[in-house]
């Protein structure tokens, strides 16, 4: 019955248990019309339970103990008990009504007694009382465990509910910074590209076909980038077998400050240590909070010289990105809906890393610091 499940239990396999009970006192008691009839009625929330009609507890209780109670005064049917025991249990799983469940624990209790005191033979009969009396206890107790059952189920079944709607927006919010960090960057360095080529292409075109050059690329680039996130959101079923792009570690940063440097924002990169053996997860934070703040230079510190100092320690990798005074003021661009220091914080804090930012004399200072996770081989790679 537990491996079936709660509904099967209260729904089929109580109303079958009932009519064994039925056919057991056909078989232990001489067969009349006024036997079968009352028990025919004793039967009939069983029967209705089958059917899935909802019976209710005083019902059950009335039906289900008192009928059987007077099948067994009135034709001598001491089986008929069996049948107010299973109403116990089913009342007790139920737990709809307590004093209905009170009732018919009592009168089930309170039938072999009385039985035996109107025979008038307790010195004889007396074992059968307590192994009556005995066996609605355990009946009721097993309704209440069946009860408790069903609720721990469905408690853990709402609290499986709630960690997959936590789940499924914490990977919303993974995504937006990522797809996020991916367009702003390549917005920004393509922007930079743009103005470049806008203002020497009367003086040089061969610069600014240059600088179009590398906006176009990045556009791809970046344009690849969110194909790769949004990819994340389908069904591995209709994807196909189509390889999709890597996503961007440690080693990549070079080659993401040189980018930003090439398409005019003066910032340079000083590195300490070997990025390559750092391992994934840690790389992807390290990669994103670089992107983040040099993206935040160009737009909030437009002119700004930016140093990024990449340190590589044996069991963590350091994160700075300092930018001096701005030369430029910087131009309104609607900007504002991103995630900034707080995307940042949602990246590293998994990681049980750190991450601060906060003006630097006339500047402004980004720092993480980034654990590096290990395998019995050295450094995850």
């Amino acid at each position: 019955m537990r491996a079936w499940g709660g509904s099967f239990t209260t729904g089929l396999a109580f109303p079958l248990a009932a009519l064994a009970a039925a056919l057991l006192v056909f078989l232990t008691t001489g067969i009349t019309a006024g036997l079968v009839g009352t028990l025919v009625v004793a039967l009939v929330p069983w029967a209705l339970l089958a059917g899935q009609v909802r019976v209710g507890p005083w019902p059950m209780a009335v039906l289900g103990v008192g009928v059987p109670a007077l099948v067994t005064f009135w034709y001598d049917a001491p089986g008929a008990i069996f049948l107010a025991m299973l109403a116990v249990a089913w009342l007790a799983a139920l737990g709809r009504s307590w004093p209905a469940e009170m009732v018919a624990a009592v009168g089930a209790g309170v039938v072999p007694v009385a039985l035996v005191a109107v025979e008038g033979e307790w010195r004889e009969d007396y074992p059968a009382v307590v192994f009556f009396g005995t066996g609605t206890l355990f009946t009721w107790l097993i309704g209440r465990i069946l009860r408790r059952e069903r609720q721990l189920v469905a408690a853990l079944t709402e609290a499986h509910d709630r960690l997959d709607v936590a789940a499924a927006a914490a990977e919303r919010r993974r995504i937006a910074h990522d797809v996020h960090d991916a367009v702003g960057h390549g917005l920004t360095v393509v922007l930079l590209n743009l103005v470049g080529a806008r203002q020497v292409l009367d003086r040089d075109p061969a610069a600014a076909a240059e600088a179009l050059d590398r906006a176009e690329q990045v556009g791809r680039d970046s344009l690849q980038s969110v194909r790769a996130i949004v990819g994340l959101l389908r069904d591995p079923a209709e994807g196909g077998g189509a390889a999709r792009p890597p996503l961007p570690g440690a080693a990549d940063i070079v080659d993401l400050v040189r980018g930003a440097a090439e398409a005019g924002l003066p910032v340079r990169t000083e590195l300490v240590g070997e990025l390559g053996s750092v391992d994934t997860y840690t790389g992807l934070a390290a990669y994103r909070i670089v992107q983040e703040a040099v993206s935040n230079v160009r737009h909030h510190a437009p002119g700004a010289e930016a140093v990024v100092r990449i340190v590589r320690h044996p069991d963590r990798l350091a994160v700075s990105v300092r930018n001096g005074a701005p030369t430029r003021t910087p131009t309104p661009t609607g900007r504002g809906g991103g995630t900034g220091l707080d995307g940042m914080r949602q990246r590293v804090d998994p990681l049980g890393g750190t991450v601060s930012a906060g003006p630097d004399g006339d500047g402004w200072l980004v720092e993480a610091s980034l654990p590096v996770r290990r395998t019995g081989a050295g450094v995850a790679g």
